[in-house]
């Protein structure tokens, strides 16, 4: 028998639940091997200062952390169908708003005209955006490489 059939077998006699043959047949080990004899030493006090463990008294009654459990789960339930309410609403909003396309004029796209003068400018016409992609709002300044100086990521 190897070690962790002693130890079953001694926490089964420990705890009583052990046949008339197998109480005797530890009773001889006890009697006989001082390595058993230690190994129920230590589950004797394992289980002592199991039992001698002070048990936790509760600060409220089962009733009222069930009714509290159950309140957080109805707040989460009313939470969960009031954000799908919302969502739905805002998808029939939007629905409903491109059904009638003239009639809001939140999404305006920049409109714009070459002048006569410069082609490059454009007239920027009123409630839209102008993004200047060739012109930056501010100056990026360049790096200055010396003729010596070859790029690092040269592909030659």
């Amino acid at each position: 028998m190897d070690k962790r059939g002693f130890f079953e077998l001694l926490s089964a006699y420990l705890d009583g639940e052990v046949t008339a043959t197998e109480r005797k047949q530890v009773e001889e080990w006890l009697s006989t091997d001082t390595d058993i004899k230690l190994l129920y030493k230590r589950l004797l006090t394992l289980r002592q200062s199991l039992q001698n463990l002070p048990i936790p008294t509760g600060v409220q009654s089962p009733e009222m952390t069930l009714n509290i459990i159950l309140a957080r789960l109805r707040f989460r339930y009313r939470l969960n169908w009031m954000l799908g309410g919302a969502v739905t609403a805002v998808c029939i909003i939007g629905a409903m708003s491109s059904l009638f396309p003239n009639s809001s004029r939140m999404l305006e796209f920049a409109r714009t005209q070459p002048t006569e003068s410069t082609a490059t400018e454009p007239v920027v016409t009123k409630f839209s955006i102008m993004i200047a992609l060739n012109n930056p709002v501010f100056e990026i300044p360049k790096t200055a490489i010396s003729p010596d100086e070859q790029p690092v990521n040269k592909l030659d």
